[in-house]
This record gives structure tokens, C-alpha cells and sequence, in this order.
């Protein structure tokens, strides 16, 4: 049966054999002739059949857990950018009198804010290094154009400082915070040496707002690229300092409680895929008789119950014990 040898090829043991016989440094590749003197074992067709019915079963039921619970992490960081903006742009207080920014994207803000361009604020410049430059193992951060932090052995500034990429796929998604020694892609704009504005308060503010000027200044749907006149006449809405460490404070305390739950997420989808992974394997080696179990199911499986975490928890721990 065609769809029983497709998910013995996707049993980790199989992958994992197949990945440990490939060669070629630059592009790995597999070997027919190993692959195809690999050991199948080969039940009767009505057991191939049965297990079929129920691994199509058990991994529609946990996939369907699987992208329930990725469409609530992104739910979730949603709404995380929604309380990030909204305590930005609005302040934390929602009585407060609103007065129009005149800026368009920005709407109204608290009548007591200024507005202000970002260059009377902070210093702008680009770094000096290319990704080339960085060390596996280096001493210093290295930011470069993507949200992942490279290493480098050299450090170009010392110091409070927010960035952003200059240019790509990373144009108004990508920002770091950073506070200490450090270096950065030459095409990555820090902004540092900040007056009048609190540093956390600027990376929360810009990374919540540069996407809208950027996009307000463009006619296309995404952006490939920022220049300087863009970042230094940004619009920067300020409230006072105090006020500033107050929102700091407020937006810091809710992605902790936000991170918990994203955390509690990310690993249940672990436990969810490694529990997938073990059920197939032990299903098509024949460690588990599944023949009575798909009997019992029915023929048409449109839908089907997502799988319950608590059972998987429960059956990886004990596992986990016995082995």
C-alpha cells in the first residue's frame, strides 16, 4: 500500500538513517541504492489497510491541534503589538484629553504630548561591517539585516541604542534594543545618544510605527528600503519622561505575562510533534497493533477531534520514565 510506505518513510528512524548516509559537503545528497536496500517490514494488506485508517486518523487529529494552537501564538503576538501601539501613541490613562498629531498614520495622541522629529532626539548613523565579518564564536554582538544576533570579535559602539534594518526583508520588522559594547551591518541604522526620550521607550515606539511611515512614503506594499531623511524626520510623539518609564513599565509587565503564554504554546506544540513522530514510528515498525483501534473508526474522516495535550504530556513522560 502506497500511503502505508509513505508513512514509513516519515518514521524517524527511516529519516534519520536516509539523512545520516547522504554526502556532498555543499549540497547533501541521498542515495538510491541505499535507500532502496533499506529493510521494510511488510504486514498483510489488511494490516497495512488498518494502519493506514488510523495513522491518517491520530495525525489529522494532532495536526489539527498543531495549527490550532500556532493560529493562537499569532493571535497572541497580535494582540501583543495592539497593547505595544496602543500604550504608545495613546498613552496609559483613557480619559486623557486627545488632541490631532497631524500626522495622518498617527492620529490623535494625548494633548500634553509633543511631536517632534526624531533627529532632534537621537543620533542616526549606519554601521561599517558586512555579514562576512562575523565570528561564530565572537566576543560582541553583531546586528546585522534579520532579527537573529550574529557574534563578532570587534565592537564599533558602547552604549544605549536602538536598530533597525536599512534595507531587505527585514525593512520596518526587524529592531533590536541594545546596551553595551557592540557592532553593526552597514546597512543597519542605530540610533543612539538619545535626549528628551527614554531608550525602551523610542524601540517600542518606532518598532510599533515605522512600518506606517515607511509605507506613507511609498506607493508599493512593502518597502525595500529606508534612507536617513526618512528615519530623521520621523514623527516621534513624546510625553514626559516620567510618563515615558510609566508606559516602559506597563508594556514590560504585559509581555511577560504574554511570553509565559507563548512559551507554554511553543511547547506544547513540541510535545505534539515528538509525540507524532514516536506514534508513527511505533505504528509501522509494528510496536503498537493498531488493527482493533481502526476497526473502531469510522470511514469518513473529514473531521476529527484535535488531540488532547494532557494524553500526549502523559504518554511521553511515561516513556520518558521507562526508558
Amino acid at each position: 500500500d502506497q500511503k502505508y510506505l509513505a508513512h514509513f518513510l516519515r518514521a524517524k528512524p527511516i529519516i534519520d538513517a536516509i539523512d545520516g548516509s547522504t554526502f556532498g559537503a555543499k549540497m547533501p545528497r541521498a542515495s538510491w541504492d541505499f535507500i532502496g536496500n533499506l529493510l521494510l517490514p511488510l504486514p498483510p494488506p489488511d494490516e497495512q489497510a488498518a494502519i493506514v485508517k488510523y495513522l491518517d486518523h491520530m495525525t489529522r487529529r494532532i495536526d489539527k491541534a498543531i495549527r490550532a494552537k500556532k493560529k493562537l501564538i499569532q493571535l497572541l503576538n497580535e494582540q501583543k503589538q495592539v497593547i505595544i501601539h496602543q500604550a504608545v501613541t495613546k498613552g496609559l490613562d483613557p480619559n486623557v484629553s486627545m488632541k490631532d498629531s497631524g500626522v495622518p498614520w498617527l492620529g490623535e495622541v494625548p494633548e500634553h504630548w509633543e511631536v517632534r522629529r526624531t533627529k532632534r532626539h537621537a543620533n542616526i548613523k549606519t554601521g561599517g561591517k558586512d555579514t562576512i565579518d562575523r565570528k561564530f564564536n565572537g566576543e560582541f554582538p553583531f546586528y546585522v539585516r534579520s532579527q537573529k544576533v550574529e557574534r563578532i570579535d570587534s565592537y564599533s559602539f558602547d552604549g544605549e541604542a536602538v536598530l533597525t534594518a536599512g534595507d531587505g526583508v527585514g525593512v520596518a520588522r526587524v529592531f533590536h534594543y541594545a546596551n553595551g559594547k557592540f557592532d553593526y551591518h552597514q546597512r543597519v541604522y542605530k540610533f543612539s545618544d538619545f535626549k528628551e526620550v527614554v531608550g525602551k521607550f523610542f524601540y517600542y515606539y518606532i518598532g510599533a510605527n515605522l512600518k506606517f511611515e515607511a509605507l506613507a512614503l511609498s506607493a508599493k506594499s512593502t518597502v525595500d528600503s529606508i534612507r536617513l531623511p526618512m528615519l530623521q524626520n520621523f514623527p516621534l510623539a513624546l510625553p514626559t519622561i516620567q510618563e515615558q518609564l510609566e508606559i516602559v513599565g506597563y508594556i514590560e509587565n504585559a509581555s511577560v505575562k504574554s511570553e509565559k503564554s507563548l512559551e507554554l504554546l511553543k511547547k506544547e506544540i513540541s510535545l505534539l510533534e515528538e509525540y507524532r513522530t514516536r506514534l508513527i514510528a511505533d505504528v509501522v515498525t509494528g510496536q503498537i497493533d493498531v488493527r482493533e483501534l481502526a476497526s473502531q473508526l469510522p470511514d469518513e474522516q473529514e473531521d476529527v477531534e484535535p488531540f488532547e495535550l494532557d494524553d500526549v504530556e502523559e504518554e511521553i513522560l511515561e516513556t520518558e520514565q521507562d526508558e
